[in-house]
């Protein structure tokens, strides 16, 4: 399995860099990025979703309408139950990613995924409900630059604003903003290969909350399971508020002991430019 290999690698790496470790600890800034090794976690856009079912879903997206997936292509539905553009949906083009938290409200709604599963100008297909696809709209945001500074901001047709749910998958929420702690549990659901095939929720503890790789973000990890689809997940504390999202696999200082990382909801927010839309904690199925 991909994850398994990718895995592997990081903390084969890790490992014979913290051998090297001065005895006091103390780390130069080239050691200390050596260990702080990361994964992006997007998944290859699907093969059977063609330029030419490409521009079918999106003339139809103009209309405010969806498309039915091509007949004899399988898919994993086991997520699915929960349908409309929310928290948790489904990503398939540009990339095999996971949609997270709404921002806006009616008719001027915004959704996010990882800034490194589209750039601006990307149009976004996601999977609306079993068996239908939805080009949502375009993207006009992308921050890419690695832990805690990774986002990205979907503007979501006005037409398709009444199947739009600011509820998470499974949970429910986000409240409002929170700010994950080292201790705190988080949840996510998102659309990982395999452990998350279909769209599966997950939970952990909060290991670190702090900068990432660049100055200026804002990253938070945790001991928890992910792997190549769950880019982009939301994720939130067990409170209902907004967390962040999910973004890569870590190992080693200073994420560790935690797994998997991404960016918080307060730097979501700067980037975002938008207020967060909200939703009563608790599972809400409706589109």
């Amino acid at each position: 399995m991909r994850v398994s290999r990718v895995f592997a690698v990081l903390v084969m790496s890790a490992t014979l860099v913290m051998a090297a470790v001065p005895a006091n600890g103390a780390l130069t800034d080239g050691l200390q990025q050596a260990v702080a090794g990361a994964e992006e976690l997007s998944a290859p856009k699907p093969a059977w979703y063609t330029a030419q079912l490409h521009a079918k879903v999106v003339e139809a997206g103009d209309r405010g309408e969806g498309v039915p997936l091509p007949d004899g292509v399988t898919y994993p539905s086991s997520g699915l139950a929960f349908t409309g553009i929310r928290p948790g949906a489904w990503m398939i083009a540009p990339a095999g990613c996971t949609m997270n938290f709404v921002f806006g409200q009616a008719p001027n709604y915004y959704i996010g995924t990882a800034g490194h599963c589209t750039e601006p100008g990307d149009e976004v297909t996601i999977f609306a409900a079993p068996g239908l696809l939805m080009n949502i709209g375009k993207t006009v945001k992308s921050v890419d630059n690695g832990v805690g500074d990774d986002f990205a901001l979907v503007e979501i047709r006005p037409e398709m604003a009444e199947h739009v749910n600011p509820s998470m998958t499974y949970f429910g929420g986000p409240t409002g903003q929170g700010s994950p702690e080292s201790g705190d549990i988080v949840e996510h659901a998102g659309h990982g290969l395999v452990i998350g095939t279909g769209g599966t929720p997950r939970a952990g503890v909060v290991a670190y909350r702090g900068p990432g790789d660049e100055r200026r973000s804002d990253a938070f990890s945790w001991a928890g399971a992910a792997s190549p689809g769950d880019s982009g997940s939301p994720v939130r504390l067990a409170d209902g508020t907004a967390a962040g999202d999910l973004t890569h696999l870590v190992v080693g200082e200073p994420y560790a002991p935690g797994a998997v990382a991404g960016t918080s909801i307060e730097r979501m927010l700067k980037i975002a430019g938008k207020p967060l839309a909200t939703a009563p904690d608790g599972p809400d199925p409706a589109s």
